[in-house]
């Protein structure tokens, strides 16, 4: 697949085109169906479109986000490992040379659970290998054929296996991080959210999570276009809508979002935050000024912004 290609179905089918589409009389629909909002007005939340740059400037954006990964990722080749005996099922690991019980940081890439590909989204390694530290980026399976259930299994099973394999990729299986975007943003939620002593794992598995502008409640999700492809049960939407079970979470967790944004994802990101203040887990709230839900993957690109200095500081690597 091409980076122009790469770029489009992350940033451009994932966003605009999207909220465009007539798709079961959307304009048509005016009865309201969440909030205040109307399903077409609904689906502008969830997709973002209205609160996108123009299309040639979230296109000029995308490709150079994706060619500032492949770029990365010529420089300093992964490791790849299979977790599973899916073709997706596999994780890149970025290490320094020699690493030994290292600090890892997890990495769930987003695309609304039914595009994108781990690979572009290899640049966000960069401050973590300057820092010291791994950076393992996982791939899994879209939807479809995928489902909600099926994601949330190969992502716990990815992080099972870098907790069992820690040695083997140079990294300590006690320093275990993990951060994710948008509806890699809801996979991590879940991920912090699990009750790892049932999966035989440690109940403290992680010391602290970052989730950039990540979904928590499907039940919107549900009333929407995404319902096409996401085909949540009523069991779905309760089992993994993680702002209910905000007790479980076990360690510090950073929460941030664009100012620029749609007031519902804003809106999303700030009841996470209240819900892990209320049980003392939330390490910070970052409202990022300026920046739109596509460009939030960029702040684990670089080391001069708030939130990653947040996160690094979280990993004590500063």
């Amino acid at each position: 697949m091409t980076t122009d290609n790469i770029s489009r179905r992350t940033f451009i089918i994932a966003g605009s085109v999207l909220a465009a589409m007539p798709t079961l009389g959307l304009m048509a629909q005016e009865k309201k169906v969440f909030m205040d909002w109307t399903y077409s007005q609904l689906n502008d939340q969830l997709n973002q479109g209205p609160y996108l740059p123009s299309a040639p400037e979230l296109q000029r954006f995308a490709t150079d986000f994706s060619e500032k990964s492949s770029k990365f990722r010529a420089q300093h080749p992964p490791k790849t490992f299979a977790y599973g005996s899916s073709n997706a099922e596999k994780l890149d690991v970025f290490a320094p040379a020699n690493a030994k019980d290292l600090p890892v940081m997890i990495f769930i890439h987003g695309g609304e659970w039914n595009v994108g590909t781990k690979d572009a989204y290899s640049s966000l390694a960069a401050p973590f290998l300057q820092s010291n530290a791994i950076c393992v980026v996982l791939g899994f399976d879209n939807i479809p054929p995928n489902t909600i259930s099926g994601m949330v299994g190969q992502v716990r099973r990815a992080i099972e296996w870098v907790f069992k394999n820690a040695k083997q990729i140079g990294a300590d299986q006690n320093k275990m991080y993990v951060s994710g975007h948008s509806s890699g943003g809801h996979l991590t939620s879940m991920m912090l959210v699990t009750e790892w002593q049932k999966q035989g794992l440690p109940a403290n598995l992680f010391k602290g999570g970052v989730v950039l502008s990540g979904w928590t409640n499907l039940y919107p999700d549900s009333l929407s276009i995404r319902q096409q492809y996401l085909k949540l049960k009523p069991a779905d939407i309760k089992q993994f809508s993680p702002v209910d079970y905000a007790q479980n979470v076990t360690c510090p967790v950073i929460v941030a979002y664009g100012a620029l944004e749609s007031p519902y994802m804003q809106m999303q990101s700030e009841i996470w935050a209240k819900k892990l203040r209320s049980h003392s887990r939330l390490a910070g709230s970052y409202r990022v000024a300026n920046h739109n839900h596509y460009q939030m993957p960029s702040l684990f690109t670089e080391n001069n912004n708030q939130v990653i200095k947040a996160t690094l500081a979280m990993m004590d690597l500063v």
